[in-house]
């Protein structure tokens, strides 16, 4: 039985991707390899968000060299977000560069058999779940948003919405499966809205979800701070299912600076968004889910971004102290708005000393959060074993490390003591 190995790159819609690509393969005889030298066909799932991803799949190309010595008959296939300036250096490393829209027809293609010229929702596809008990759905792809450092509408198109029953039936058949973690997914979550039915927006999604009888985890990501309205608001703080954690991205915290991004809000407006979400989480729940954590995605170095200017960034952690926050240092992506029109002019030496100052300030702000938790009971899902202890997160995406000799509570929710509080994880004891 022939073998594939699917290297994934970038985001979790990549992995929810590869995920189908996965279920679709084994759907025509192929098994999955657990190692790229077994395999007879390779297919790698890339992202474009940052140069070192695209310079790490150029830099298979020796990989795939070695790998032909043996096997001659060795297929290699790249798709998932592949910028057009970049496919003439890629069609030189794979045999195939294959849309993943077009995934239905893969078999067809790679046989070099004719198809019928129709449209098509890979989507559908059911996936093979990498894990047991953590689940990722899809709910829409593509973004319309346009954000002038961003790659994505090049390369994942125009925003597209599921079908909300297709949405619920994949959900369902996850929580019947006995998942214990679900995420939506999107490139713009909260901008969805249901093709069969206008008035199904993502607030009236989420309730929908909510009516699902199955206990499990609900977290989605990547929403936008300009599609959160009140009724949002209310309908997740008041969901049973959806975990007390956002990722809200902000980019940065000068005005200035978010104009030139096309970020249409201020800094100030996305402080009192913040403050509207905790409050209503304050009011309508009890106990630590009172306490709902938020991260942002930043990035420093954007072109032209003053001293000044980052300072409003580092304004914008102390506003909204943030619980976590993925900070990039700005690569100027082809095809995007800022890669045809602004000059990357912040040198490398002010992007690294700007990405540190915002760690520190990062992890100085979370040992003060993290105090709330000490010696506090809480929830644990448990996603990996390792010599004495077993790492997990808890409601509010915390990093908990969970001492414990017991076996078998990988894919378990458990309940465990917190003992020490990090800047950035907690460490419990197992109850």
């Amino acid at each position: 039985m022939k073998k594939y190995f699917i290297l994934t790159f970038g985001c979790q819609m990549n992995e929810s991707d590869s995920q189908r690509i996965g279920a679709l393969f084994e759907s025509v005889g192929l098994k999955e390899s657990s190692i790229i030298e077994d395999a007879d066909l390779i297919v790698v799932n890339m992202c474009s968000v940052r140069q070192t991803a695209v310079d790490r799949i150029l830099g298979l190309a020796n990989k795939f060299e070695e790998l032909r010595k043996t096997k001659k008959r060795l297929k290699t296939i790249l798709t998932g977000c592949v910028l057009e300036p970049d496919k003439d250096k890629f069609i030189k490393i794979f045999d195939f560069l294959l849309n993943k829209d077009d995934m239905e027809i893969w078999p067809q293609m790679l046989a070099g058999e004719s198809f019928a010229v129709k449209k098509r929702d890979y989507l559908k596809i059911i996936p093979k779940q990498s894990s047991s008990f953590q689940a990722f759905v899809p709910i829409s792809n593509g973004c319309d948003n346009f954000c002038t450092y961003c790659a994505v509408p090049y390369t994942r198109g125009k925003l597209a919405s599921r079908k909300h029953i297709d949405i619920l039936k994949e959900v369902k058949m996850m929580a019947k499966a006995g998942y214990k973690e679900i995420s939506l997914l999107g490139e713009n979550v909260n901008s969805y809205v249901s093709p069969l039915d206008q008035k199904i927006d993502f607030a009236e999604l989420i309730k929908l979800i909510d009516e699902i009888p199955e206990n499990f985890w609900l977290r989605f990501t990547s929403p936008h701070p300009k599609d959160f309205p009140d009724k949002l608001i209310d309908i997740l703080a008041k969901s049973k299912k959806f975990a007390p954690y956002l990722n809200l991205p902000a980019q940065s915290g000068d005005d200035a600076v978010l104009k030139k991004m096309n970020r249409p809000y201020t800094a100030k407006k996305y402080i009192e968004l913040i403050k509207k979400i905790k409050a209503a989480f304050k009011k309508n729940r009890s106990g630590l889910e009172k306490e709902i954590a938020i991260s942002t995605d930043i990035i420093v170095g954007f072109p032209s971004e003053t001293e000044k200017q980052f300072e409003n960034t580092c304004k914008l952690f102390k506003a909204v102290n943030f619980d976590m926050a993925f900070i990039a240092q700005y690569s100027p992506r082809p095809q995007s708005h800022s890669y045809k029109n602004m000059k990357d002019d912040v040198s490398k030496a002010d992007k690294r000393r700007r990405h540190k100052k915002l760690t520190d300030l990062l992890k100085e702000i979370g040992e003060k959060k993290n105090a709330i938790y000490l010696n506090k009971a809480i929830p644990v899902l448990i996603f990996e074993k390792y010599k004495g202890y077993y790492l997990g997160r808890n409601r509010q995406n915390k990093a908990v490390k969970v001492f414990s000799k017991k076996d078998g509570l990988v894919g378990n929710i458990i309940n465990a003591r917190v003992a020490r509080v990090l800047p950035l994880s907690l460490e419990a004891e197992y109850l």
